[in-house]
């Protein structure tokens, strides 16, 4: 792990980006989720972000976030995800349909805990329990419910690169997942030292990486419709 670019980040942060916190967090806060069916979207955009552009995981996400015409209909789940061009539909539809059933059954599993220092290891657990989901996505999923206190790190492979490790592996690879946790420590202290939501610095840093000045061109999709 080289921590060299995180370390820039974190040193110019307030005089590059302090400025940016405040409607980070207003704007993040007005798209928490208030319903279990709320929640339910979160976790399904997550999936619909796994290998693939975050123009593709829009394209996917509004193909089947009104999930009332696919949710006891796994034909329509495919169908929707292969018209949407998201790829990989076929293990997408294996995975969010086995996820669909196990989130209604019990939707409080999949919220955020009530404890919040409980994070890491209730993510660690969900990784094991879902199916085509990682640390990252999983941690992607917690950052969009609970914006300002998620205390998890969606490690993409833009993060993975900026901390020096883009070909890290760490599905099912016990020493992959002690690198993915070093770096995931090193974000969130870092974080908490410059008082700023660990999900608030991610965002400003990937939105600027797209050259944007805020995360409504992505985020607006998680609005209610």
């Amino acid at each position: 792990m080289d921590t060299t670019k995180p370390d820039q980040f974190f040193a110019s942060f307030n005089e590059l980006h302090r400025h940016k916190v405040e409607p980070y967090k207003q704007y993040w806060e007005s798209l928490r989720p208030k319903t279990d069916e709320d929640i339910f979207r979160r976790w399904l955009f997550a999936f619909c972000s796994v290998h693939t552009t975050w123009k593709g995981n829009i394209n996917g996400y509004l193909a089947i976030r009104d999930f009332v015409y696919w949710k006891h209909n796994r034909k329509e789940l495919l169908k929707r995800l292969t018209r949407s061009g998201v790829g990989c539909q076929k293990e997408r539809t294996d995975y969010i349909w086995d996820f669909s059933k196990d989130f209604w059954q019990n939707p409080k599993d999949f919220s955020c805990p009530t404890k919040r220092n409980r994070y890491v290891s209730i993510r660690d657990n969900l990784v094991e329990r879902i199916r085509g989901l990682s640390y990252a996505k999983v941690s992607f999923s917690f950052e969009m419910i609970d914006p300002l206190f998620a205390r998890v790190l969606c490690g993409d492979v833009h993060h993975l690169r900026f901390y020096g490790m883009p070909d890290l592996k760490y599905t099912k690879s016990k020493t992959g997942a002690i690198k993915y946790k070093a770096m995931e420590q090193h974000w969130l202290e870092n974080c908490q030292r410059l008082n700023v939501p660990s999900y608030i610095a991610r965002c400003i840093m990937w939105d600027d990486i797209q050259k944007k000045s805020d995360s409504d061109y992505w985020g607006y999709v998680l609005k209610a419709f």
